[in-house]
């Protein structure tokens, strides 16, 4: 394992770790990373409070991620680990390499950082996890996840099926028509 959390908030993340066992080796090998990099998630309230508050930032000295948890979607954060995952495989490159003095507006002032930061969002926000999401969704990565909050063991000892694109797609198809189905006749009826 190439990465190691550490849980600094009051915030039940298990779910999210599992998503992030199985998306931090698809970003390592689709972004080449060759260094471990910690990942923290911390709590803020006063900074979960601001619309325009921290979610994320990578130390490249320490080789750290910090991902602010409170008040947000699990999907939100695996997207901010994937965009710094970009950071961490920047400084692995070399990018990093001449002592960043970043200022608030580096992003707009330093025409270095704002290149970094559209691959970040270009490749992290967007097309690496958006790839990962659709990959999850169609079965080519699994992920057992709790069915229900209340308890409801899963049977682990059931291998997990996977399906094709094509058998999803049917399937989706097939509960729509039925959903539709169904309120009609109860409309009708």
């Amino acid at each position: 394992m190439n990465y190691q959390i550490t849980n600094k908030s009051k915030r039940d993340l298990e779910e999210v770790n599992k998503y992030i066992s199985k998306f931090f080796p698809y970003a390592q090998e689709k972004l080449g990373f060759d260094k471990p990099v910690d990942i923290v998630f911390m709590s803020d309230s006063g900074n979960a409070q601001r619309i325009l508050g921290k979610t994320a930032y990578y130390d490249p000295e320490a080789m750290k991620i910090v991902l602010y948890v409170d008040d947000r979607h699990p999907k939100d954060i695996l997207r901010s680990l994937s965009h710094e995952l970009v950071h961490h495989a920047q400084n692995c490159r070399g990018d990093f390499d001449n002592n960043l003095e970043l200022e608030a507006d580096y992003a707009q002032t330093d025409r270095n950082m704002r290149k970094k930061e559209a691959e970040a969002y270009l490749l992290g926000n967007g097309l690496i996890f958006r790839d990962f999401e659709d990959a999850c969704k169609t079965g080519k990565i699994m992920i057992s996840e709790n069915k229900d909050q209340k308890g409801e063991k899963e049977k682990d000892s059931l291998p997990e099926k996977k399906v094709s694109d094509r058998q999803w797609k049917d399937s989706l198809v097939y509960k729509t028509l039925k959903n539709k189905w169904t309120k009609k006749e109860k409309k009708n009826g």
